[in-house]
C-alpha cells in the first residue's frame, strides 16, 4: 500500500521541497515549469511551486500522482 510513502512525502515536501531523499528535479517537456519527486520506487508526484498572492509564501500545488509512466 502506497499511501503511507505517499502522506511522509507530502509532509516533508510541506517542510522542504528540495529535501535530498525526495529526489526533487525540475521537469521539461510538455511539464515545463513543474516539479516532481519520488514517492516510492515508481511512485511520483508532480506539483508547481507559487507563491500565495496575499502572504507571499511559498505554495505547492499537487497535480498528479502516479507510477512514472501515468505521471510523465
Amino acid at each position: 500500500m502506497l499511501q503511507p510513502q505517499i502522506e511522509t512525502t507530502v509532509r516533508r515536501l510541506a517542510e522542504n521541497p528540495n529535501d535530498s531523499r525526495l529526489k526533487t528535479h525540475h521537469l521539461s517537456g510538455r511539464l515545463a515549469g513543474l516539479y516532481a519527486c519520488s514517492a516510492a520506487y515508481d511512485c511520483r508526484i508532480v506539483f508547481v511551486k507559487d507563491k500565495d498572492p496575499k502572504t507571499g509564501a511559498e505554495v505547492l500545488l499537487l497535480i498528479n500522482i502516479g507510477s512514472h509512466e501515468e505521471v510523465y
